[in-house]
């Protein structure tokens, strides 16, 4: 079961009290889901999904009193995949068609019979339903519910951002797409829907994420830092060893004397760790400003010995 049917099964566990948002979220399912047949004049309800259609079916029933048919149908034309149809006609169709104000020609809900905060969640969920979709969070953190009418996906894209979640609407082929990418807002569109146990999987995939991500993070600065301190060593040892040899550490004063034996003791410590093998009798500052002070010994006898390559190869012909 991928996460979609796992939401989906959340959502088909309860249906609302009110009956008002009952009806919205009918009037969602119907929108994503119903169409009429011109040569039956009947109003029908098909989905691959049987929990979709329990769901409808327990909807109608209990807001109507409809003799609504239910029977599955195996299709050749959609890869052989099993649909499930309701089908309304007569006075049933009439009577749903009247009071979920869905259109003529199309059975879409009309945007009055959600007004209410709780009929917008309602008949979000019942869109959700019928044409949504979202990405497993170990994947990826992806929402969307995609519809054929441009209009319908500008209205549903204006209803999610009315219940405070940022939307986007993108055109695929020949549906338009309304979509959700950012994790916070995707778990917020569960709370709204009323799928608080995906919700609470999907805030458990993005704390991990999140943890392993500053892990990673901290890692790679550690790794950074180590190989930052390492070269810093490596100039050290190198200007303490061109001290030695030019002029050896005699002439140095005995603080620079004690950092430059302990920078050779310890060659890999960081600047930390030389402080507590010095007993902390000086602060990392205060290492870090003597083994500057050896550097810059180092390039001022290194100035003061340089030869270009020109004087070099003066001095051999003479």
């Amino acid at each position: 079961m991928n996460f979609t049917e796992k939401v989906r099964q959340e959502l088909c566990t309860d249906i609302p009290n009110p009956r008002h948002c009952r009806m919205a979220e009918l009037g969602g399912i119907m929108t994503s889901l119903g169409r009429y047949e011109p040569e039956t004049n009947n109003l029908v309800i098909t989905s691959e999904n049987e929990l979709v259609i329990k769901i409808t079916e327990k909807l109608l029933n209990r807001i109507f009193s409809v003799d609504n048919i239910d029977c599955k149908l195996y299709d050749i034309k959609r890869s052989g995949k099993e649909l499930w149809k309701i089908v309304l006609s007569g006075k049933d169709r009439e009577e749903v068609q009247k009071a979920l104000k869905l259109g003529d020609d199309e059975p879409a809900a009309d945007p009055v019979l959600y007004t209410m905060t709780c009929c917008k969640r309602a008949f979000l969920r019942g869109m959700f339903l019928g044409a949504g979709s979202i990405t497993d969070p170990n994947k990826d953190y992806h929402f969307e519910i995609s519809v054929l009418d441009e209009r319908l996906a500008e209205s549903i894209g204006s209803l999610i951002t009315e219940l405070g979640i940022e939307a986007k609407r993108i055109r695929r082929k020949h549906k338009f797409v309304v979509y959700v990418k950012d994790s916070e807002m995707i778990s917020e569109v569960l709370n709204i829907m009323g799928a608080p146990v995906a919700m609470m999987e999907l805030e458990n995939v993005r704390i991990l994420k999140d943890l392993r991500n500053h892990v990673n993070r901290q890692v790679n600065c550690d790794e950074a830092n180590i190989r930052k301190a390492l070269a810093a060593s490596g100039r050290q040892l190198e200007d303490i060893a061109y001290i030695r040899k030019k002029t050896g550490l005699k002439g140095l004063s005995d603080e620079l004397v004690e950092v430059a034996l302990l920078r050779e003791k310890y060659p890999e410590a960081t600047l930390s760790e030389l402080v507590v093998y010095n007993g902390e009798t000086v602060g990392k500052s205060g290492i870090n400003h003597r083994l500057k002070k050896l550097s810059e010994i180092a390039d001022k006898l290194r100035a003061e010995n340089m030869e270009t390559p020109v004087q070099q190869s003066e001095g051999k012909h003479s």
